[in-house]
């Protein structure tokens, strides 16, 4: 009887988890972009797309399996429905990521409070709200790597806190969190403790390292793919040109953005952690994060190793969100955001128990159905601001500026966004290509770098210095090849240039 029941408790929340999975994907996918977008810091899928396509190498560290996993996925979807927007495919497995990462939130949760007969309640009730935190909503609806980190970070806390006894759960978790996105060795610190914490015999640190470090040079391998194919052909997007120790290097510890980790000033850090704590207080309101602290205060109370866990999961992540001085750097708090979706569910039992004492009725079912009409409430108040149904600006930019190059052309890019766009639709989609034969796009930030002037070289040695800068372009091709420009260059006088849509047209 015993054995049946806690199948039946075990199936409970395997259901629970499915179900929330569902929601999610339902959400993803109906607020999903149709196409390329730039939304949410998202002008990176237009260079992750293109690169998927060629078989290249993206913006460092050059996130090896995820290129891999989406070339196979677009293929996939290409063969089993072909008439859909390349896009589309990469966003539709940005939403299975992360749906898949409410699933194991479901799990986490659940095993957190097992001695709870609702425990199936309480998991379902923290995987909703993961899946409606802006955080991770924001990155399943676009082609972007978070959202299979999210999964990623969601594998290695169950690993280290459902499963610690098998170590082979974590190292394989480890693995595709290293192969994946480097900013999970962060959270390493609290993995180990979760697993030191658990293990009672002799010695017990020595497995635990063993495994964490099996993981980390498992991962490690996976980036061999890089040199491999930065030599055949080579592929357009091949940032580092890393067939050689040198590019590779300069790629996978992401040298070109090292000033971004140390360059702030005292006032921008504290810029960034006003920042830090309005992105946290975001992900599920300032109620939210009151029941947040809640959950702190009781596992402090109850569970002293899962507090110390948290403030070692929580505290590393943080301050290198708060010291890598980007736009977009909030995202790399998605860890943080994944616990206190936790926490806050275990803070709503504590406070649904103290209720309870007080008031003889079946609360706790009451209590749920609150919090998931309260995400539900949540989902709408923030579907204007996130949804991305009708996102179009990316799509009309590559049809406006089809409509204006001329076969031939050369196009000069300097920002991401329109970049890493016409990068989509020279190497991904192919429209810019239709619209332009013989396009040659170039990147005039990237000259800076000579892996790319090589890169330049190698790609067009029929055009003899385009290895060299843009401005030297300007004076050998002008009246030779059609040159535009994504943005009016200052070192260019501006009569010599003349509008053509969102473009510059060099006048020959």
């Amino acid at each position: 009887m015993k054995l049946f029941e806690a199948r039946w408790r075990s199936a409970t929340v395997f259901i629970a988890g499915l179900a929330a999975a569902w929601v999610a994907l339902l959400l993803y996918l109906f607020s999903m972009a149709p196409g390329v977008t730039w939304a949410h810091q998202g002008a990176d899928g237009g260079e992750l797309l293109a690169a998927a396509v060629v078989n290249g190498v993206p913006h460092p560290p050059g996130y090896p399996i995820y290129v891999m996993v989406l070339r196979h996925w677009l293929a996939f979807i290409g063969w089993a429905a072909p008439a859909t927007d390349l896009a589309w495919r990469g966003n539709l497995l940005s939403a299975c990521f992360g749906a898949a990462s409410v699933f194991v939130t479901v799990l986490v949760a659940a095993h957190l409070l097992k001695e709870d007969p609702l425990r199936w309640l309480w998991g379902l009730l923290a995987g909703l709200a993961w899946m409606a935190s802006p955080l991770l909503w924001s990155q399943s609806i676009l082609t972007e790597v978070y959202s299979l980190h999210a999964l990623l970070i969601a594998l290695l806390g169950w690993a280290v806190l459902a499963k610690p006894l098998r170590l082979r759960y974590t190292a394989a978790a480890v693995a595709l969190g290293v192969a994946h996105h480097l900013t999970l060795l962060l959270l390493l610190p609290a993995a180990l403790y979760a697993l030191i914490t658990s293990h009672r015999r002799a010695r017990r640190w020595l497995g635990p390292l063993l495994a964490l470090g099996i993981g980390g040079v498992v991962g490690a391998l996976f980036y061999i793919r890089i040199p491999l194919v930065a030599a055949v052909g080579p592929p357009p997007i091949n940032w580092g040109y890393a067939d050689n120790w040198e590019g590779f290097l300069w790629l996978v510890t992401g040298a070109a953005y090292r000033g971004y980790l140390v360059g702030a000033s005292l006032g921008a850090v504290l810029q960034r952690v006003t920042t830090w704590a309005y992105v946290v207080t975001e992900q599920f309101t300032p109620v939210g994060l009151a029941l947040g602290f809640v959950g702190l205060a009781v596992w402090d109370r109850v569970a002293p190793a899962l507090r110390t866990f948290s403030l070692l999961w929580i505290a590393p992540v943080s301050v290198y969100a708060i010291l890598y001085h980007t736009r977009d750097s909030e995202i790399y708090l998605l860890p943080v955001a994944w616990l206190l979706s936790i926490a806050m569910t275990v803070g709503f039992k504590s406070v649904v128990e103290w209720l309870a004492m007080r008031f003889p009725l079946r609360i706790s079912y009451v209590a749920g159905l609150f919090a998931a009409l309260s995400i539900a409430l949540l989902v709408s108040t923030r579907w204007e601001t996130i949804a991305l149904r009708n996102d179009a600006e990316a799509r009309t930019y590559l049809a406006q500026i089809g409509a204006e190059l001329e076969p031939e052309s050369i196009l000069v890019t300097l920002n991401d966004r329109e970049t890493f766009a016409v990068w989509y639709g020279v190497w991904g989609d192919g429209s810019l290509v239709d619209a332009a034969p013989g396009l040659i796009p170039v990147n005039e930030s990237l000259y800076q770098f000579a892996w790319y002037q090589r890169l330049q070289r190698d790609l067009y040695p029929d055009l003899p210095g385009i290895d060299v800068s843009v401005p030297y372009l300007v004076e050998m091709y002008a009246g030779r090849r059609p040159i535009y420009f994504a943005d009016a260059p200052t070192w260019l006088d501006s009569s010599r240039l003349q509008r053509a849509g969102p473009l510059w047209r060099l006048n020959e």
